[in-house]
């Protein structure tokens, strides 16, 4: 039977739907981590390693907004600034400056030029949010459809069916099936003199187990947005650690604008499943 779905928009994005967000970085790392928290968002990213390639593509994607990571770029020679400078204009000062350790005179004096949000490298997973919720709303909507994982397997319920491999691991543990893929995850409670609590997973191919499943997104979401992200590993495998909170979503991107959503269960019975298990 197909997996029930249904049309979602992300809080984090206008109330119509999802941003086209053109990302400016030459750095892979953020890159990626900007793409993927957008993801997370219900954004589309238009990804550009420079100023000039953005410029190119600001013409052809359109984009409603813009994130500049200055580390590492061009932006703070003569030419990238100006092209950072004619992003500016073209988007109305819909522009978000990433900036690492340290000032930089000229992205400093573009920053006040256009009176621009900058969020600083190490509190980009906190801020990115709310700084882009807080720039001009466009008139541009997208959706992205989620697909409802079905839990079919619970460790603290009942013993692993014929045919699915867990690791004999203290916790809780779970597989969830949605849209031709299962997810395997492992819970661990945390320590009694820590707060802290350790997510395990793997994304495997139904049909095509030993299918490779590397550089899927995957977001940890809490009530107040995303708290973690992550990519997969060659092997599908992926891991967080995060601190006890409830109402915890895990969120993995199969493919652009379609996410596979789990609701993580409360952790306290998390603690249970561990203490069952002893």
């Amino acid at each position: 039977m197909r997996e029930k779905y249904s049309f979602a928009v992300s809080p984090g994005c206008m109330g119509g739907g999802p941003r086209r967000i053109l990302v400016i970085a030459k750095d892979p790392w953020a890159r990626d981590t900007i793409r993927v928290l957008l993801s997370s968002m219900g954004c589309h990213c238009v990804m550009a390693s420079s100023v000039e390639q953005a410029l190119a593509k600001l013409g052809q994607e359109n984009p409603d907004a813009a994130i500049a990571d200055t580390h590492h770029t061009t932006a703070t020679t003569s030419p990238g600034l100006s092209g950072l400078d004619e992003i500016c204009v073209r988007l109305r000062g819909r522009i978000i400056i990433v900036t690492g350790e340290g000032h930089d005179p000229e992205v400093d004096a573009l920053i006040q030029k256009y009176g621009l949000p900058r969020i600083w490298r190490e509190r980009l997973l906190q801020n990115l949010w709310s700084t882009l919720n807080s720039l001009p709303q466009p008139s541009s909507v997208f959706r992205r459809v989620i697909y409802s994982a079905r839990l079919i397997f619970d460790s603290l319920l009942q013993p692993a069916p014929a045919g699915i491999r867990i690791s004999q691991l203290a916790g809780r543990r779970f597989v969830y099936q949605a849209d031709g893929l299962m997810i395997e995850l492992s819970l661990e409670p945390p320590q009694t003199d820590s707060r802290r609590i350790s997510l395990v997973g793997q994304v495997l191919d139904s049909a095509k187990p030993e299918r490779q499943l590397d550089m899927l997104s995957v977001a940890l979401q809490g009530p107040k947005g995303p708290m973690a992200v992550a990519l997969t590993n060659k092997f599908g495998e992926f891991h967080f650690e995060f601190d006890l909170e409830q109402n915890v979503k895990l969120e993995i991107e199969r493919a652009a604008n379609q996410w596979i959503s789990i609701v993580l269960p409360r952790l306290e019975r998390v603690q249970q499943g561990a203490v069952g298990a002893a």
